[in-house]
């Protein structure tokens, strides 16, 4: 193993020194009063297990109720507490709710012992408070699952991915964390203790906001032995087809997990977790080969193979300190991976990913008021690509990709340290949250990505007229005279090998002030560096606002306003500091030739000419670290007691966006595409200087509710989202088509759709069924429309046409879009970035299941005085929970077989322009079929 760098240790060890220092100091002088009490309690279910995260409420009758949660091993505690009669309230999500009353002597240490019952009638989707609260994290935008609600949640980890990050209602990648750390894929689901979505988005402990945020913690060990065994399998014969391929090999999959935990010692407990999958995955072809046949379709096997352990061992130290360790292990290989659907069986590679995963937590509690959360975490991450063929890559723009796979033999190592330290202080009306995080990643990269050249093609005519007119023996400017000839060839050289060092530290501080007991206000700051970059410090203020309208002691509140700004930064990551590294032509040189006359010979570098540089990549001098200014305002509301509603609207500037330039491109109006070796570059040589740069732009502008309705029999929740986003960006690696003037691409963003809506409901049906449906609805997703060619000399295809003012012109295409010149002229206005409209999605998934109690009954839980009101004589007649349950099922994903494309093939000219190739990625995990049918088998004990 190898331990983590000294720099890392330094830095997060002071760091934890000085906050362990400060909640003691804290502790001390806020200690607890002469003649007042404490009590304490353990949560557990019926077979003994902890229950985390359950609810605890003490309320006297002339005073403010107190509130707080369950730990990690079922404890909870309420200090300085004044000798009285209160009474005692403890709910948690699938348990019957337990309320008692209890009478507290002068200094007395009452301890209770507090076993919940199993509620029968389950229901799910739960917010992070059922009363309506002014807090930031207890927003009813925000989402907890956990328990029960978990199951009618996918079970392969891709699968939950997917849902969770539809769940989240955001229209950008989520962030997922595991138990605090970033994560880049989930553990197994039986691993899983809880999850949380959209806490508290202007949280100073965030780098990114809160919305979108999901938040996985696993389980710890059990005083009692449990554990659980799922099946779940898919077969051929009971899905569809893929709709874009004309024949389909059958195939199948299987998945199973399992899990076991139980005390190791009176101090200590284990658990454990494994999975495996093996995967009949399969590639799609759609691709036009042919400028006079039908599109050309095949299904390529690619068997693909993944398993997963995840030990994890909890110790109790003492009355104020646990530790945690987990290890994970994940393992992914597959075989015969094509990347695109134009990419020809040829283009092929294989795949494999191993991750080892360290992490380490310490918590602290110094009395009622102090806490000190010390992680750490160790990954060892391999990855590798292999191309099946190394002979020269050729793409035909629009129509297919073909030859050896221009990735060649890719290999990634990387090591990945973090350390983090948390620590919350409560003072009077004040609760301060302060902590950091310091991340190093040491990657060592090998790479022939190019090695093995390329030749594009502007059409598929100008590809079919080229391998003719070689047939034919024609000379290659007879054959470009005649509309042949490859438009650009690019080959690398050099050494594949490089190694970079990438560190960010983040500090935060905030404090969580209640000025009245209504009202929530909670400014934060956090300061960011990293290297490698020239901006060194970055500072992120942070403000939001909660008042609970009309609660006032006892009284709930009739509705909550919240509002909040801030400002986030993001990284510049570790692939774009290897790529500028080995990219700086002394390493690694690029080269690129217009208008290649060579095809299909594969020259040497030195072959090429003088004249021909190599291409560089750089970090510009002025990048910055892309930031996000975002504001949002919103109301909470209970219309009833079952029905509960949020909506919020949200301002959101990003500046500094990073993105690819060429800083050596002939300027504008200098360059003839006739002639290659034409327009005046700044630098005075032919060579392509790219250089990484913050100067993007966007904007969003979103409305989102969030609703939820619960009875016993039903429980129905929704998200909808109405939403514009604008950018003149992609993202790091997307080039502008002019580079000279950014504003030329400002319009719609690739992922602005502009209405979405996710339905869910949850129903208890007779025999104890239940039907867990789930709804997608998304309106009309964007696509970009090019040309083809490189009409600038900047040696990037993504040129967009121009609106037709002259229809007899024989380069304008009639679509249905509109009329488009692909060879503008001066006066001609060029179409807006993303104006083509793709399809629009609907899909229906389902889950069926019933869940079967059997073995021996399991001990009720010890009678405890009821406070008055609550349904005691109802519990008489629950039914009598056993040890062992087993559930089984069907899931259905897209459950009416309704056909959701991809985004249409863009580029004028293509014969399938317009048309969708393959189904849409945001919403199928894998492209195996339009529906898909698992058969699922769930056991616990």
């Amino acid at each position: 193993m190898y331990p983590f760098p000294r720099r890392v240790c330094q830095a997060g060890l002071g760091l934890a020194s000085l906050l362990l220092v400060l909640c003691a100091v804290v502790a001390t002088a806020f200690a607890q009063q002469a003649g007042e009490g404490t009590i304490r309690g353990e949560v557990t279910d019926p077979t003994g297990a902890l229950v985390r995260h359950a609810k605890i409420t003490l309320r006297a009758t002339a005073a403010s109720p107190l509130t707080t949660t369950s730990g990690d091993y079922g404890e909870f505690l309420f200090n300085g507490v004044s000798a009285g009669e209160y009474s005692l309230k403890v709910e948690a999500q699938g348990f019957r709710e337990d309320q008692r009353n209890v009478t507290l002597g002068p200094s007395q240490q009452l301890t209770l012992a507090i076993r919940l019952s199993i509620q029968v009638q389950r229901q799910r989707v739960s917010v992070s408070d059922d009363e309506l609260n002014s807090s930031p994290e207890h927003n009813l935008g925000a989402v907890i699952l956990r328990g029960f609600d978990l199951d009618a949640l996918p079970t392969d980890s891709r699968d939950l991915m997917q849902r969770l990050q539809i769940m989240s209602g955001s229209d950008v990648a989520s962030q997922f964390f595991v138990d605090g750390f970033t994560v880049d894929h989930l553990p197994p689901k039986s691993s899983i203790l809880e999850i949380r979505m959209n806490q508290d988005p202007f949280a100073a402990a965030y780098d990114a906001p809160g919305n979108g945020r999901i938040e996985i913690v696993t389980k710890p060990g059990s005083d009692k032995l449990q554990g659980s065994l799922e099946m779940v399998g898919e077969d051929s014969s009971l899905n569809s087809q893929n709709p874009y391929v004309a024949a389909q090999s059958p195939y199948a999959s299987f998945y199973f997990q399992g899990s076991v935990s139980g005390a190791l010692t009176k101090t200590s407990s284990g658990f454990l977790s494994a999975a495996e999958e093996s995967i009949g995955s399969q590639s799609f072809v759609h691709a036009v080969t042919s400028s006079t046949g039908s599109a050309y379709t095949q299904t390529v096997d690619g068997p693909q193979f993944e398993y997963e352990i995840a030990p994890r061992v909890d110790f109790q130290v003492g009355k104020i300190q646990t530790f945690s360790l987990r290890y994970d292990l994940d393992r992914e290989l597959q075989d015969n991976l094509l990347q695109s659907p134009f990419s020809l069986p040829i283009q092929a590679v294989d795949t494999r990913h191993t991750e080892h995963t360290i992490q380490w937590g310490d918590t602290q509690t110094f009395g009622p008021r102090a806490l000190n959360v010390v992680r750490l975490q160790w990954i060892r991450l391999d990855n590798s690509t292999t191309s099946r063929n190394d002979s020269t890559s050729i793409l035909v723009q629009g129509a297919f990709n073909g030859g050896g796979n221009n990735l060649g033999r890719l290999s990634d190592h990387q090591y990945q340290y973090e350390v983090q330290d948390d620590a919350s202080l409560l003072f009077g009306k004040h609760l301060l949250h302060l902590g950091g995080r310091l991340r190093d990643i040491d990657d060592s990269n090998s790479s022939t990505g190019g090695f093995n050249g390329e030749f594009i093609f502007s059409s598929i005519q100008a590809y079919e007229t080229t391998q003719q007119g070689i047939a034919d023996g024609l000379s290659p400017a007879e054959i470009r005279a005649i509309g042949g000839g490859a438009s650009q060839f690019s080959i690398t050289a050099g050494t594949p090998n490089i190694s970079v060092n990438l560190a960010d530290l983040g500090l935060y501080i905030e404090d969580e002030w209640k000025p009245t007991e209504n009202m929530t206000l909670t400014p934060g700051f956090r300061f960011e560096m990293q290297n490698h970059i020239h901006d060194r410090a970055d500072f992120a203020p942070r403000l939001s606002y909660g008042w609970a309208i009309g609660a006032k002691g006892s009284k709930p509140a009739l509705a909550v306003f919240r509002a909040g700004a801030g400002l986030f930064y993001q990284r510049f990551t570790s692939d774009l500091v290897l790529n500028a590294a080995r990219q700086n032509g002394v390493l690694d040189q690029q080269y690129v030739v217009q208008d290649p006359d060579f095809y299909p010979n594969l020259p040497s570098p030195g072959e090429l000419g003088p004249a021909t540089l190599p291409t560089i990549y750089q970090i510009g001098p002025r990048v910055h670290a892309p930031s996000l200014l975002r504001t949002t305002v919103g109301l909470e509301r209970q219309i009833s007691k079952r029905f509960f509603l949020h909506a919020d609207y949200t301002w959101e500037r990003g500046i500094d966006q990073l993105l690819t330039r060429n800083i050596n491109a002939p300027l504008p109006g200098t360059y003839n595409p006739a002639d290659p070796g034409s327009g005046t570059r700044p630098l005075g040589t032919l060579q392509n200087i790219y250089e990484y740069q913050s100067e993007g732009a966007s904007r969003r502008d979103e409305l989102y509710v969030n609703a939820r309705f619960t009875t016993k029999p039903v429980t129905i929740y929704g998200y909808y989202l109405l939403g514009k986003r604008k950018s003149d960006t992609q993202g790091a690696a997307s080039f502008p088509s002019n580079q000279y003037d950014l504003h030329a691409d400002y319009g719609r963003a690739s992922n602005d759709i502009r209405n979405r809506l996710y339905l869910g409901s949850i129903l208890n049906l007779p025999l104890q069924f239940e039907l867990d449906p789930f709804a997608i609805i998304q309106s009309n997703a964007p696509f970009n429309i090019t040309v083809g060619q490189d009409l600038n000399g900047d040696s990037q295809f993504n040129d967009r046409p121009a609106f037709a003012t002259d229809l007899s012109r024989p380069s304008v295409y009639h679509t249905r879009w509109g009329n488009f010149d692909a060879n503008p002229i001066p006066g001609q206005t060029i179409i807006p970035m993303n104006y083509g409209v793709g399809p629009s999605t609907v899909m229906l998934d389902m889950t069926l299941s019933r869940t079967t109690s059997f073995g021996p009954a399991l001990e009720k839980p010890a009678a405890s005085k009821v406070a008055p009101g609550s349904a005691a004589k109802a519990k008489a007649k629950d039914p009598v929970a056993r040890r062992y349950q087993l559930n089984f099922g069907l899931e259905a994903q897209n459950v009416f077989n309704q056909t959701n494309g991809g985004l249409p093939v863009g580029v004028l000219g293509s014969p399938i322009f317009g048309q969708s190739t393959s189904l849409t990625s945001t919403q199928f995990t894998t492209p195996q079929a339009n529906r898909i049918l698992y058969l699922h088998m769930v056991l616990t004990f």
